[in-house]
């Protein structure tokens, strides 16, 4: 344990491959911390946890750093209250966290990550970027639900409405219409000059 613990205090942590190398080839260890209760060793396994997520993270594998920040998490908790470097190692955590959500078009569950660090570092001009980034990625993925609910509407209204809707049929079409062209001028024209 103390060796492996050692090594990795000799190896290059920002060498995403070397991050990769060294952790598979001592996961049982790192996977295996229920009965790790030191502080210290906790630490040191969170920090190389941490950085193999930095390392998943560029190769885009969300899946696996899911899992891995779940076992973050739980480290997390037992140092709460005995560790200085908690508050940083639950800080990068969380990061990572919105991050995988964000990546993986989970806008709105990826800003309650960001509110909560903005919260813990109001000015960190990278949880804002990401914050605004997300609420407008949401914000076009809402805006392009709406439009091809418009554009469906419209044309089954257009094909069909005389023998659904009767009398009403020229109202709902014009109304269709309006509503199909407002959403096209609102998203492409009044959207781009607010932005």
């Amino acid at each position: 344990m103390d060796r492996i613990i050692e090594k990795s205090r000799n190896i290059n942590k920002n060498n995403s491959e070397d991050i990769i190398e060294f952790y598979l080839e001592n996961q049982s260890y790192f996977d295996n911390f229920d009965s790790i209760s030191e502080t210290d060793t906790i630490e040191e396994i969170i920090l190389i946890k941490q950085k193999y997520c930095e390392a998943l993270e560029t190769k885009a594998h969300y899946k696996e750093l899911t899992v891995i920040l779940t076992q973050i998490f739980i480290l997390l908790t037992k140092i709460k209250s005995k560790s200085e470097k908690y508050d940083d190692y639950y800080e990068r955590a969380l990061f990572y966290e919105g991050i995988v959500l964000g990546r993986q078009n989970k806008y709105v569950q990826s800003n309650h990550k960001f509110k909560e660090l903005l919260i813990l570092d109001p000015i960190n001009e990278t949880y804002k970027n990401w914050y605004q980034s997300n609420k407008e990625k949401n914000y076009d993925n809402m805006k392009s639900s709406l439009e091809d609910i418009v554009i469906y509407i419209t044309v089954f209204t257009t094909l069909l409405g005389s023998y659904i809707f009767g009398k009403t049929y020229t109202i709902i079409l014009v109304v269709g219409f309006v509503l199909l062209i407002g959403t096209f001028v609102y998203t492409r024209v009044i959207r781009k000059k607010i932005s």
